[in-house]
């Protein structure tokens, strides 16, 4: 199969999302220099939407987007920005490997000491490790490591050419023995085939032995274009996987099917994988990066009520609890006061002033303050 690569100048690359990813990966920006990928593995969700914009979703692994002027947008874009953490750069073969944009783009962080979150397939990684070593000891640095499950059957259906899954763990490996942040992200989960406790303890232990602290799990998504080749893999595995699937995802002939699993199934999903987690030693969140300043007790609060609506929908809660929670986390994660000391010097009353937050809420956030500080 070809590739080729066009080499153009945007005008922007810097996503300022509207609330911080919590409580995923707590990343209040991204930026990626390469539009495409090689592995195109056949779940990814990046085959279809906003990401490719007009393109024809067959062209998404063989025709690589060059960002040239990616480190230079990269560095004017963030001098404008508040520093938080960022998801950054891509280090797919071979496009790195000529370009060397997402190298560069450490480098803006580094210079301009902004926390990085990076999510990635490609042990190419590691040979940045001095980069990701210097903005660990100036801000904060989290690698993810990508893979849906460590079956090799499982890897050849769904992402033939992906980067080997040893070579990713032994990538994981070399980081960890630096002192920096990683983990792991199972996403997708295959159901039927790649969901079963065998398969998600496999992957939690290797995360352990291999030097990563968390494990994160998601389920399939099949909203857009890579639904029929997610299904189409599935049948060249187990042919009675195509119902199930179908089923499932609520997929009526001639229709789209659901994007994401039921929610109970997603719940359950979510459960497993943090028993597992507690079992080997390992977290099922990401810690989130604080920092430090007047306001880092209101990220230390919104990160508590983030993980709480994480909680509540493992255990199935009412969706107005849930929404109560993380509407919440958005309020206080954004309040441009300092939370903290306000509330040192008016106590409850302070908490009043955030909108949108019940009075039962409003005392476990101050239930959380008095037990962080010496407040009477």
């Amino acid at each position: 199969m070809s590739l080729a690569f066009d080499v153009y100048q945007p005008r922007k690359i810097v996503n300022v999302h509207k609330h911080v990813d919590g409580p995923w990966f707590w990343n209040r920006y991204s930026a990626h220099p390469y539009v495409g990928c090689r592995s195109g593995c056949e779940f990814c969700y990046l085959r279809g939407g906003r990401y490719l914009g007009k393109r024809d979703p067959s062209t998404f692994d063989t025709l690589i987007q060059v960002k040239s002027n990616s480190p230079d947008l990269l560095r004017k874009e963030l001098g404008r920005l508040t520093p938080d953490v960022i998801s950054l750069g891509d280090w797919q073969q071979p496009a790195e490997d000529r370009y060397r944009l997402s190298r560069a783009m450490l480098e803006v962080a580094l210079e301009l000491g902004f926390p990085v979150l990076i999510v990635e397939r490609s042990p190419l990684l590691v040979r940045d490790v001095d980069l990701l070593v210097e903005i660990q000891k100036k801000s904060w640095v989290c690698v993810v490591w990508s893979f849906s499950n460590l079956d090799p059957a499982l890897k050849r259906a769904f992402e033939p050419r992906s980067p080997g899954l040893g070579r990713r763990l032994q990538a994981m490996e070399r980081l960890a023995a630096q002192g920096i942040l990683v983990g792991a992200s199972l996403m997708p989960i295959l159901p039927f085939v790649g969901d079963d406790e065998a398969h998600l303890e496999e992957a939690v232990v290797a995360t352990r032995d291999h030097g990563g602290t968390f494990v994160l799990a998601g389920g399939l998504s099949m909203a857009g274009v890579q639904a029929d080749r997610s299904l189409a893999a599935a049948a060249t595995l187990d042919a009675s996987l195509v119902p199930r699937w179908r089923q499932m995802y609520r997929w009526q002939d001639g229709g789209p099917p659901g994007d994401g699993p039921p929610p109970d199934y997603a719940a359950r999903l979510g459960a497993v994988v943090r028993e597992l987690c507690s079992t080997h030693g390992l977290r099922d969140r990401i810690p989130r990066f604080i920092g430090t300043g007047p306001r880092s007790a209101n990220r230390r609060i919104a990160e508590r009520l983030f993980l709480k609506t994480y909680d509540l929908e493992l255990m199935r809660a009412e969706p107005y609890r849930i929404w109560a929670y993380r509407r919440a986390a958005w309020t206080v994660d954004e309040w441009p006061k300092d939370l903290a000391g306000a509330y040192g010097t008016y106590g409850d009353k302070a908490l009043k002033e955030l909108p949108g937050i019940g009075s039962s809420l409003a005392a476990e956030i101050g239930g959380w303050l008095r037990a962080s500080a010496p407040y009477p």
